[in-house]
């Protein structure tokens, strides 16, 4: 064979791969795009649409609230005397919605599933501090401490930096069996909504997509983890 058709050859080669390599990227890229598109496809009777509703309501804006008082505001403490950290360890807890720790536990325990509500009331930063504890004065009247490690010097609670706020947010169900349904919640910027009315509806384009996922859990519905 000649060194003219050897390159040929070679070439034809070349050609014939990149033809075949081309084509199962797009099969690829098409059957990505259809298991998205497929991957809500279940439709729930009337019945349970309705039940999920009512229940996405309500446990989103529990995640919310799980979310604002162990991540992004903490509860109202009393500072102590000359602004000394407390001997215990333990700021007292002044609120006028959460009384005990159990009022905590059970905002937790009826959002999220068992392991996510452990996870939360227990090691929610990952350094093993439980933010909150029961805590017990001199009369034996029981009430909340919260842990001094999440107060900076300043006494404030040591809180991570979050650009979003879950006024005016939007969310959409998306089911995927009678006993479980992903949530889409859109998030608007926090300088945007503090600066602009949205209750116009404009939308600025600066949101934030997060997805909860909603499980039914000996008949009750939680959320599988804290979003946000």
């Amino acid at each position: 064979m000649s060194k003219k058709n050897t390159a040929a050859t070679i070439a034809t080669i070349i050609v014939a791969v990149l033809a075949i390599a081309t084509t199962l990227f797009l099969l690829y890229q098409t059957s990505q795009q259809q298991i998205q598109e497929n991957q809500y496809n279940y439709v729930p009777s009337d019945e349970v649409n309705e039940e999920m509703n009512m229940n996405a309501v309500t446990l989103i804006k529990n995640n919310c609230e799980v979310f604002r008082i162990y991540l992004q505001y903490g509860l109202p403490h009393q500072a102590e005397p000359y602004n000394n950290v407390p001997e215990d360890g333990y700021y007292t807890v002044k609120s006028e919605n959460y009384k005990t720790f159990s009022d905590i536990e059970t905002l937790v325990n009826s959002t999220f599933v068992e392991k996510e509500a452990k996870r939360i009331l227990t090691n929610i930063n990952g350094d093993d501090v439980a933010v909150y504890a029961e805590e017990t004065d001199d009369d034996g009247n029981k009430g909340i401490g919260l842990d001094a490690k999440m107060v900076d010097e300043n006494g404030r609670f040591k809180a991570i930096a979050y650009d979003y706020t879950w006024s005016n947010a939007k969310f959409t169900l998306h089911p995927k069996s009678n006993t479980e349904c992903d949530i889409t919640v859109e998030l608007n910027s926090a300088e945007e909504t503090s600066s602009a009315d949205t209750s116009s509806g404009s939308e600025s384009g600066n949101t934030k997509k997060i997805t909860a996922n909603m499980l039914k859990v000996n008949g009750q519905w939680r959320l599988q983890k804290l979003v946000y």
